[in-house]
């Protein structure tokens, strides 16, 4: 069996490995991750700090193979 992905490090140690990302969040998102940035919580920026929580988040994924689950579509969507 071919895996299709294999989990690696969550920062790359060569930047030019990373892809810049813009997001669009709700307000009191943002001002958490500032927050958790201030307190020096997961990193010293808002951006470092979503950036951790996305990478655990996607690896957590990839182990659950969440890509091989069947997801209902978002209300609105789809149909």
């Amino acid at each position: 069996m071919v895996q299709a992905f294999s989990p690696i490090m969550a920062r790359p140690e060569n930047r030019s490995e990373a892809r810049a990302l813009s997001l669009t969040l709700p307000t009191e998102t943002f001002n958490y991750l500032v927050l958790l940035a201030t307190l020096g919580k997961l990193g010293r920026t808002e951006n470092e700090v979503a950036t951790h929580i996305l990478v655990r988040e996607v690896y957590a994924m990839i182990e659950r193979r969440f890509h091989e689950m069947r997801v209902p579509a978002a209300e609105g969507e789809g149909g």
